[in-house]
């Protein structure tokens, strides 16, 4: 999955965390948690260790990182009483899970398996770019991100509840959309489309997965997000 679709699940489940615990900074907390991985990995692996491994998805992607970050997030929590870490740590794994990486098993259970898999890429990031802003579900992601975004960040008195309501209700119809269409390429076997550059079978279920967490987050919570 790319960023955009990573940052949108973190807000999402940001969301839920904050409505639960009465504290709109989880939000913000989830949504680190959820690019975390690419944060960490990426830089490492493509540019510091670029001559050697190559690969964009080691350290942050794996489950001895998610454990050691719920561990030490429930001792803060029994500790400190912060969910914070906890929050950052679901972040994570929503990451994982939407990069399937369960079928990257080297990487995933390291160091159990071996060492880490080298990549062979050729201008990573200049690709990368290019196929972010290509996919229309980036796009969408980003839009249905915004009144997520503007709620978390929201002040008593503000002057955004109109701007919220604007791309609150401009955010459903289009992840139902995106979510039919993500089903049809699924179910057609499209192998790659303007939906997400490089999709496969599996890429189609995951944005629809995330479409419907989306509209069922959004619509659950719009009272929220409408009133900031």
């Amino acid at each position: 999955m790319f960023v955009a679709c990573h940052l949108f699940i973190g807000l999402v489940i940001g969301l839920v965390i904050a409505d639960r615990l009465g504290d709109r900074r989880f939000i913000g907390f989830s949504a680190l948690g959820a690019v975390l991985p690419d944060l960490l990995d990426k830089p490492v692996g493509h540019i510091l260790f670029a001559g050697s491994l190559n690969s964009g998805r080691i350290i942050g992607h794996g489950l001895l990182f998610l454990t050691l970050l719920i561990i030490v997030g429930i001792a803060l929590w029994k500790k400190k009483g912060s969910f914070v870490l906890l929050a950052v740590a679901a972040g994570v794994a929503s990451h994982q899970i939407l990069d399937a990486m369960w079928a990257t098993p080297v990487a995933w259970y390291f160091p159990l398996l071996g060492p880490y898999e080298s990549g062979d890429f050729t201008n990573y990031f200049g690709n990368a770019i290019m196929a972010e802003i290509s996919s229309l579900s980036e796009w969408i992601f980003l839009l249905a991100s915004v009144p997520i975004v503007l709620a978390a960040c929201g002040r008593p008195g503000c002057t955004t509840p109109r701007l919220r309501r604007m791309f609150t209700c401009m955010a459903i119809p289009l992840l139902a959309a995106l979510t039919l269409a993500s089903l049809c390429a699924w179910a057609f076997g499209v192998p790659e489309s303007i939906l997400m550059a490089g999709a496969g079978s599996e890429d189609y279920l995951m944005l629809a997965a995330v479409g419907v967490a989306g509209i069922i987050g959004i619509s659950r919570y719009r009272e929220c997000l409408d009133a900031g």
